[in-house]
């Protein structure tokens, strides 16, 4: 439930705050069903599919994305923006030793068993840029937004804005239902206007215990998360740098040597060593502000 009231809060935040009014939009939707699902419950905020009721589902689908093609959207599926794999079947335990490794290894080039590391994702992600790169020739009017996934939110920023590979690894995955923002800066080339992020809150809520309303009438208390908003912000998410990965710099000839100390210095130093949007703090701002769209086509959000 709470996945589903978070999809139709971007969606309802990319409709009033981010979009112009009457944009064409164009959804990139990674064909995993978590992602559908959630694209789903962004377009409800056009049209909501409680609206057709009754008959064949199928029926009430098509009759859904016709209106939704009406109203001006569209949308196709590719799975070169799919999640990373992790393998054909994950086995918990495997899983968690998997990660230990991914940590000491370094998350870019870590490769998991029968699956991916970022690195291969990275590879399937420029050819898919090169696509949408030659959509934004003929479709120039358009809008895009991008469903996908955390590690492939990354790798598209990565490989768009050129960032090294410790830049990558103190980028933090954007959350679920939180919104990166690019935009044409009018010279043939995408900018990042900003990201933007989800404001929740825990609500006491009254639950019958029934073991106890058959007793005395007790009540125990329940905590819900109720999605109130957005909030913008001017940065990319980043981890805390007591958290950056531990980095042996190259060294300068055969025999430099280097502290401990030096070889964490030098990570930090090499992840502050690109734009000030790529790796310092967030900044948090009131409301949406200037993430929204300039008025340039080609806008892309993921």
């Amino acid at each position: 439930e709470l996945g589903w009231e978070q999809a139709r809060a971007a969606g309802k935040a990319l409709r009033n705050a981010v979009l112009p009014k009457g944009a064409r939009v164009h959804f990139i939707v990674s064909p995993y069903v978590r992602t559908v699902e959630t694209f789903h419950g962004i377009v409800s905020a056009w049209c909501d599919p409680s609206e057709f009721y009754g008959g064949d589902r199928k029926k009430r689908q098509k009759a859904w994305y016709q209106r939704l093609h009406e109203m001006g959207l569209s949308w196709h599926e590719d799975p070169r923006i799919r999640e990373q794999d992790f393998g054909n079947f994950q086995d918990p335990i495997l899983i968690k030793k998997s990660k230990r490794e991914r940590h000491k290894f370094g998350s870019f080039y870590y490769r998991f068993p029968h699956g991916e590391s970022a690195s291969d994702v990275f590879d399937r992600v420029s050819t898919f840029l090169d696509s949408l790169w030659r959509s934004f020739g003929s479709q120039q009017s358009r809008y895009y937004i991008m469903v996908t996934h955390g590690v492939a939110i990354r790798v598209l920023m990565a490989r768009y804005f050129r960032y090294s590979v410790d830049q990558f690894h103190v980028l933090s995955n954007p959350r679920n239902c939180e919104m990166v923002l690019l935009e044409h800066d009018g010279f043939g080339k995408l900018r990042f206007a900003g990201r933007c992020e989800l404001l929740e809150e825990e609500q006491q809520q009254q639950q019958q215990d029934e073991e106890a309303s058959f007793l005395d009438s007790n009540k125990k208390k329940k905590k819900k998360t109720v999605v109130m908003g957005y909030r913008f912000h001017k940065r990319l998410r980043g981890i805390p740098p007591q958290h950056y990965p531990r980095r042996k710099p190259a060294r300068l000839s055969y025999d430099e040597e280097f502290t401990t100390e030096e070889t964490t210095a030098a990570a930090v130093a090499a992840a502050n060593n690109g734009d000030h949007h790529q790796q310092q703090q967030p900044h948090y701002t009131e409301g949406l502000g200037s993430g929204g769209s300039t008025g340039y086509s080609n806008s892309l959000y993921f």
